[in-house]
């Protein structure tokens, strides 16, 4: 009687072993195809940084990452009593590129965007969203608003909104200007909105500098010529760089070209 008590009691340890290695080999496995589905992501992380308006953040760039857009042309200008003063938009390369070869009229992927605005009452992020609903969409939350948050080390209001897609807003509020991030998304599960949540962790609020008194003619001039020594793969990439560098975003090249050739393209 006792041999076979004491046999079962083995038998329960062996099992109890078994399955604690069986779901320690599970846990490893799962962990290991979420890293290699993270690694199979053909991105890197790029660099935003724009002066002018003092914000810089990092996003994943490449075939599998982000391509930004400056759409601050179509948006600048006081509607509703706000100024905007920057509008930029961050759309998956590859649903980007199907976006543009579609015929008709669809709606766009998921997007992530940004809105500068001008803080001329300095208004803190909280005030700011119940004072321009049309612009903070704060009337379609979900959820609580978390008007406590800090991003970057400046004072900011976090919440979710839902529309065409869910997505999750941050408006803060940095020097003379208020930032509203939206991360539009369609699962929790998605790249774009992990990816949104990365962006906002790497916000920096940064000093402007002297670009920004440079004539729009000086610039231009340095960004194409910053297009004769730096290598692109695609026309695209270097269309999409120009841009950036005439926003403000590449101030290094300004000061490069100032130092060969003076403020007036004259060779030193």
């Amino acid at each position: 009687m006792k041999k076979a008590i004491g046999v079962l009691i083995l038998l329960g340890v062996l099992l109890g072993v078994f399955f604690i290695i069986n779901t320690y080999i599970y846990q490893e496995k799962q962990a290991d195809e979420e890293m290699l589905e993270i690694s199979e992501r053909d991105v890197h992380l790029t660099q935003f940084e724009n002066r002018t308006v003092e914000l810089a953040f990092e996003y994943p760039g490449g075939p599998d990452g982000y391509v930004l857009d400056d759409l601050s042309v179509d948006a600048i200008g006081e509607p509703q009593g706000v100024e905007v003063v920057q509008l930029y938009r961050l759309m998956n390369a590859k649903e980007k590129a199907e976006l543009e070869r579609s015929e008709g009229g669809r709606e766009g992927p998921p997007a992530i965007l940004l809105t500068v605005f001008a803080n001329e009452h300095n208004y803190s992020p909280s005030v700011w969203v119940d004072t321009y609903p049309a612009f903070s969409n704060i009337e379609l939350v979900q959820g609580e608003v978390d008007r406590d948050a800090v991003v970057g080390g400046a004072n900011a209001v976090r919440y979710t909104t839902d529309g065409l897609y869910q997505a999750d807003n941050v408006v803060v509020a940095s020097g003379g200007y208020i930032y509203h991030f939206s991360g539009a998304y369609l699962a929790v599960d998605s790249n774009i909105y992990q990816d949104f949540q990365g962006i906002i962790d790497s916000v920096r609020f940064i000093q402007s500098t002297d670009v920004s008194t440079h004539t729009e003619t000086s610039v231009q001039l340095a960004c194409e010529h910053a297009l004769t020594y730096m290598l692109f793969q695609t026309g695209a990439d270097a269309d999409q760089f120009l841009t950036e560098c005439i926003a403000g975003a590449h101030p290094e090249v300004i000061e490069r070209y100032e130092n060969n050739f003076g403020q007036d393209g004259v060779s030193q």
